[in-house]
């Protein structure tokens, strides 16, 4: 009797919780939502609403993470549509609870994050040069050249700069946190973006608008070498200020 009344317990905190996250991320969509057209599509989107959702996951677990995403998605479309419903984006919006929980919950504290992170974003670092040149935009030819330009350093420099920040970053708030593993946190934002942003939405708007992959692909490339060390920090930030208050 008596674990049945801690199961239900556990079982309403959680659905309060998720009602909570579900509310936060409605309230970010709406209020904090710019979305950036291409090829007269509103196709690129930022904003914070996957917080709530990530946190969802690594709180409250994958599965209950999963729900609050696809909850999230449908009230988010009835209140502010972007456009037509299509239960892909709901999927991913499912995904963005579900693999930071999985995440969190299996994999152990000991794998050497900062390695994976560095991987990962080479591997983020090459694809995004691979898709200009495939797009014969970006060529190498006696300088570096876009579009037939000459490409200024500026970006080059901020390009490199914005790769070191990514990779030093979780290392320096892991060292001054030392209960929090900052790279953890983001490889599973990174993994949670690549999965959801860079290749699912990317092609969920190719069979819903027909809009080509490699126009909308380097933009969403772009957009999270800024999102996601974004996100991570924000949602480190939040685990750290919650640590020891929550009680599942």
């Amino acid at each position: 009797m008596s674990s049945n009344t801690e199961q239900q317990k556990f079982t309403s905190l959680t659905i309060v919780r998720a009602g909570l996250f579900i509310s936060i991320s409605l309230v970010l969509k709406v209020m904090f939502e710019v979305y950036i057209p291409l090829a007269g599509i509103p196709a690129l989107r930022i904003n914070f609403a996957n917080v709530p959702l990530m946190l969802s996951g690594i709180i409250l677990g994958p599965f209950a993470g999963a729900l609050t995403g696809a909850a999230a998605d449908i009230i988010n479309f009835i209140a502010k549509p972007g456009g037509p419903f299509f239960p892909g984006f709901t999927l991913v919006s499912g995904l963005c609870g579900f693999i930071p929980g999985i995440i969190f919950k299996y994999l152990k504290r000991e794998i050497n994050y900062n390695l994976l992170n560095t991987i990962f974003i080479s591997l983020l670092s090459v694809g995004f040069v691979s898709v200009f040149m495939a797009n014969g935009l970006l060529t190498f030819d006696n300088g570096i050249f876009y579009d037939g330009k000459t490409l200024n350093p500026v970006y080059i420099v901020g390009f490199f700069l914005l790769v070191a920040i990514y990779l030093i970053i979780p290392i320096k708030v892991s060292s001054a946190a030392k209960d929090l593993s900052m790279n953890k946190i983001v490889f599973a934002i990174s993994v949670t973006q690549l999965i959801t942003s860079i290749i699912l939405n990317t092609y969920f708007l190719y069979v819903l608008y027909g809009i080509g992959i490699m126009i909308t692909l380097p933009a969403r490339i772009l957009t999270n070498f800024f999102m996601i060390p974004l996100y991570s920090i924000i949602i480190g930030a939040i685990l750290n200020a919650i640590k020891g208050r929550i009680k599942t």
